[in-house]
């Protein structure tokens, strides 16, 4: 049995927990307070679901939670345990539970300082996920130094280093997508009208109507929105991926690997996010040489410049991707980060701390 933490922050975490238990034979069970949904586990009679209560007063948190939040970072040690939250205490007594109960040869956190600690102090073995930006706080250095080994979901070429607490630099497996499985068909870029699709995204930070501005200005585009604040929605974004010229997203790493997966061009924007997570998966992006970005301060006219500047790189190869594919790693990176697992559950003293 392998176990298997999803933050419950956006929906990425959990993607990429069901695209790695879907590459492993093991049992896997993923522990999350994300709201999973029908019909998006890929093999339930192997892959099961722990549903967790959430560790905060925002909606759908347990009943009877504190007014004040008291000491959330015990000094500065950790990033969210405050005092007297009971839906903290029930996750992990639940989390210990389930690990004493069924214990996994590994468990996997993607990603919490506190579940990472949690679970080493069951003396289970724990490979933690390293996310992009400055992480040299003291709460990551600590979980970064009790895990058997450190995953990243960026590339190699965009580089390996040694985690602030960490011995041993982390492995970057590439870009883990759910979209890996399906190879992009773009037949109409460069045909046509150009097809420009903006992913306005869930992030809740309202409506940036300078987009608005650039929407008006390239009048010779087909402009494509979805999400967003009272935007259309759809569950699988795959055909308008393929079909567009240009994609403009935020940064987050679900968005980049899904983004690669379907080889696009793209206007990376990213959003103000803790340790500047964003910002540094978009200099990734753009220190490959695939992307163009534009920060949150941008004006109108830097964001038509970046538009047209990757239209016109789109439109210049009629029918091929933009080649990120292949430079973020996607193919074989869920195999890569199961490999991971697989190795350190079948020899717990691999790079056991």
């Amino acid at each position: 049995m392998i176990g298997v933490y999803a933050h419950h922050h956006g929906n990425g975490h959990l993607q990429r927990a069901f695209a790695v238990a879907a590459a492993m034979d093991d049992e896997v069970t993923i522990l999350t307070s994300a709201d999973v949904g029908e019909g998006v586990n890929p093999d339930p009679a192997r892959i099961r679901i722990l549903p967790l209560p959430l560790d905060h007063d925002g909606p759908g948190a347990v009943a009877g939670t504190i007014d004040h939040v008291l000491e959330p970072t015990a000094g500065g040690r950790l990033h969210w345990a405050p005092l007297g939250q009971p839906g903290l205490r029930q996750r992990t007594a639940m989390l210990t539970g389930w690990i004493d109960t069924h214990r996994p040869t590994v468990m996997w956190t993607d990603i919490s300082v506190e579940v990472t600690l949690a679970a080493r102090l069951t003396g289970t073995p724990v490979v933690s996920t390293v996310l992009p930006g400055r992480r040299d706080d003291a709460p990551h250095a600590l979980a970064h130094a009790v895990c058997s080994a450190l995953v990243a979901g960026w590339p190699r070429s965009a580089g390996a280093p040694v985690p602030a607490g960490a011995a041993d630099p982390l492995i970057p497996v590439g870009g883990v997508s759910r979209f890996a499985g399906r190879h992009p068909v773009p037949a109409d870029r460069g045909h046509g009208r150009p097809r420009v699709l903006h992913l306005r995204g869930s992030g809740g930070e309202g409506r940036d109507h300078r987009w608005d501005a650039v929407r008006e200005e390239l009048g010779e585009v087909e402009w494509v929105e979805l999400g967003g604040p009272g935007g259309r929605w759809i569950s699988d974004p795959w055909a308008e991926l393929c079909r567009a010229d240009v994609v403009i997203s935020a940064a987050g790493q679900s968005s980049v690997a899904d983004l690669a997966a379907a080889d696009a061009h793209v206007v990376a924007v990213p959003e103000e996010r803790p340790f500047a997570e964003q910002d540094d998966t978009a200099a990734k992006l753009e220190g490959l040489g695939h992307g163009a970005v534009v920060g949150r301060d941008s004006s109108v006219e830097d964001r038509i410049s970046a538009v047209r500047r990757t239209l016109e790189r789109s439109r210049s190869t009629p029918g091929a991707g933009s080649g990120l594919r292949e430079a973020w790693e996607i193919d074989g990176a869920a195999e890569r980060l199961a490999a991971v697992l697989e190795t350190v559950s079948s020899d717990p003293k691999v790079g056991a701390r």
